[in-house]
């Protein structure tokens, strides 16, 4: 689970800016809450909200940074590899030669990690680790440890590093320090070199932590459709779960069912002067319909509408088997979708029926109608992302907003007044823009 996100220098992001996933102490919608070890409470879903350019989407890069850098970390890397997607806030000579900053703090388990990460495209300066154990005493409070801390010393030209015992033996960690070129995250390669907290800390970044959307990865929805086809020949009650969702979202779909495809790709090796074609066969799902005369007829995925597609393969991210709770990004959730299904997709996430073990989602959407206080989200689950006229992004909770967002107030209908920001500022030739204006002469 994730509990918070700090980025500074990031990209957009000048100053130090925190997204929290801690939720506040308004009462209603508990159902949107997970219970941590020590009683806090967190919110299932968070939606980032905001204008064109506003640095929505720079919330979910920055995740998804630190994810391929801690992953590429615990693999072999050159030295003179360039550091990916650490990108500094570029509008000003100081920050643009400053390190960017992405800190996340998570669970897992019982305990609570906090990785923070400063780099360039060259190096890492400062990376430290930290753990918070749930103490056994009735109240439940937190202890806290600095497994590692490694800063680079730009006078000596060497990194200062300190490594607490508890990841590993002496050896492997004298190792570490030795073996953890600069390009390269020293968590990562303790957990190569089979660290059991180093390791677990990679699985969660590898597999616990992952992204749907056509920015990083357009492939993204044919690999969830791949992955909804296995499990729905593997699982029977995910089966039987996608199925009834998918009918009772009226998307005239009877039942699903699996059969092989057949594609092929081209294979390239070195020795090789030409590609070799190799034949895939995988399951695919098939889409059950009945005619008019209440015949079957069967739809291969390319004759379903975009829509639908979508849906199902949001569904197969967010509820797929699994023994341990994930966090799933999207960006542009309501992308094809009416709204009214957004809305139902949102109350699958918060079900303690659907989602018991109580996946989390962070999306980006422009979806005004989710802004409903009383019925879908809570002011601590929706938060806004602005730019001011320096180029530097800012994000808020709704609950921040205090004397503006009212437990009683009309939310979406502030927002859209432009009561919290996030909207976008109009320049003379928009701002004048009427219905009824008669087309502007173009003189060539």
């Amino acid at each position: 689970m994730i509990v918070r996100l700090t980025v500074e220098n990031y990209k957009s992001f000048l100053e130090s800016t925190t997204l929290d996933f801690v939720a506040g102490p308004a009462k209603k919608l508990s159902g949107n809450l997970i219970r941590n070890p020590n009683k806090e409470r967190l919110v299932k879903s968070m939606a980032l909200y905001g204008k064109n350019a506003s640095g929505k989407t720079t919330i979910l890069d920055a995740l998804y940074a630190l994810k391929m850098f801690v992953v590429f970390s615990s693999q072999d890397q050159k030295p003179t590899t360039r550091i990916p997607r650490f990108e500094p806030f570029a509008l000003n000579d100081s920050s643009s030669k400053r390190p960017a900053r992405i800190a996340i703090t998570f669970n897992i388990g019982s305990n609570r990690y906090t990785l923070d990460v400063a780099a360039t495209s060259e190096r890492v300066w400062n990376e430290s680790l930290k753990v918070q154990r749930t103490s056994k005493q009735p109240s439940r409070k937190w202890t806290s440890i600095t497994l590692m801390d490694r800063s680079w010393d730009s006078v000596q030209k060497n990194y200062l590093t300190k490594i607490h015992p508890d990841l590993g033996t002496e050896l492997m960690l004298a190792a570490a320090k030795e073996q953890t070129p600069p390009n390269r995250l020293m968590v990562g390669k303790l957990g190569s070199m089979n660290s059991e907290i180093a390791s677990r800390i990679i699985q969660w970044f590898d597999e616990d932590l992952s992204f749907y959307d056509m920015h990083r990865n357009n492939n993204s929805e044919n690999e969830a459709l791949a992955t909804a086809a296995r499990f729905h020949q593997q699982d029977p009650t995910f089966a039987t779960l996608l199925d009834r969702l998918s009918r009772d979202a009226d998307t005239g779909i009877r039942e699903l069912t699996v059969d092989d495809e057949t594609s092929f790709e081209l294979l390239y090796s070195e020795s090789e002067k030409k590609p070799e074609i190799n034949k895939v066969i995988k399951p695919a799902l098939v889409f059950r319909h009945f005619t008019q005369d209440g015949s079957e007829i069967f739809f291969s995925r390319q004759q379903e509408s975009s829509g639908t597609l979508r849906f199902i393969a949001l569904l197969t991210a967010i509820l797929q088997p699994g023994e341990r709770r994930r966090l799933v990004c999207i960006d542009e959730l309501s992308a094809s979708m009416n709204p009214v299904l957004v809305q139902r997709l949102i109350r699958i996430v918060h079900s303690k029926r659907y989602n018991p073990l109580g996946h989390q989602i962070l999306f980006t959407t422009h979806d005004t109608h989710l802004i409903d206080p009383d019925e879908l989200l809570r002011r601590d689950q929706i938060a806004i992302c602005d730019k001011n006229r320096y180029g530097c992004s800012s994000v808020r909770r709704l609950d921040e907003f205090q004397d503006e967002a009212r437990s009683d107030a009309n939310l979406q209908k502030q927002y859209l007044d432009g009561r919290f920001g996030g909207l976008p500022m109009f320049g003379p030739t928009l701002e004048d823009v009427e219905a009824d204006e008669e087309p502007l002469e173009i003189i060539s």
